[in-house]
């Protein structure tokens, strides 16, 4: 068999889980962090079946096309501060934005919130020299013990209908001050409810955007945490 069928039956197991994990969620089987929970394990079995740094990370594709697909994201981040990535998998999106930063003159001091305690122990050893700044739990009753200049999510972390609640906790618990809360890189379909949960949640939405060489466009749609705040030009 091929990567190519190995990483598609990979995806279809996950997304099987996820659906069935929605399902009992509907019945009221379970808890949105049970949902959480089994939506996240089942996306780490296929990440984790893999030795590939981006598989890893949740994306298909190759060096040239991760960082046309992740290195926008710096496009919200004007200048140096803390960045937490939520659903941080195996720490290589924040290794490599570190990275990336540098080359703009921004200094980001990262961090990762991982809630399968695999992909958390994976990042762990890749970034040893990160260890400590790597955590492992649920976005929805995490407490961090600080409050970051840029925090960035994924709004497929929480069941349909809550992304609004989550991107007001985020923006009061999580994001420093004037700082600023990321959601994406998300694809053009994504982009109307991602900007709906922004204005359900009281927050102002405002977006960069890339399109890599194969055409594909997406999206960051970020807010500040002081919504009487202007975006920094």
């Amino acid at each position: 068999m091929t990567k190519e069928h190995d990483r598609a039956a990979a995806k279809a197991r996950a997304q099987a889980a996820i659906d069935a994990a929605t399902s009992a969620l509907a019945r009221g089987e379970i808890s949105d962090r049970e949902w959480s929970r089994l939506a996240t394990d089942a996306l780490a079995a296929a990440y984790l079946a893999e030795n590939d740094s981006r598989w890893q990370s949740g994306f298909d594709g190759d060096a040239e096309l991760w960082r046309e697909a992740r290195g926008f994201l710096l496009d919200a981040v004007p200048a140096s501060g803390s960045f937490l990535d939520i659903g941080a998998a195996n720490g290589h999106l924040i290794d490599c934005l570190r990275t990336w930063a540098c080359e703009r003159q921004i200094d980001l001091d990262v961090f990762g919130l991982e809630l399968n305690p695999n992909l958390a122990a994976e990042a762990r050893r890749r970034l040893p020299m990160l260890a400590d700044q790597i955590y492992t739990g649920n976005v929805l009753d995490w407490e961090p013990s600080r409050r970051f200049t840029y925090v960035r999510t994924g709004l497929e972390y929480v069941p349909a209908g809550r992304a609004a609640s989550l991107i007001d906790r985020l923006r009061t618990t999580f994001v420093e001050p004037s700082g600023r809360l990321l959601v994406g890189p998300i694809n053009a379909d994504q982009h109307a409810p991602t900007m709906a949960a922004f204005q359900a949640a009281g927050a102002p939405a405002f977006e960069v955007s890339a399109t890599d060489h194969t055409g594909k466009t997406r999206f960051v749609v970020w807010t500040v945490a002081d919504q009487h705040l202007a975006p920094a030009a």
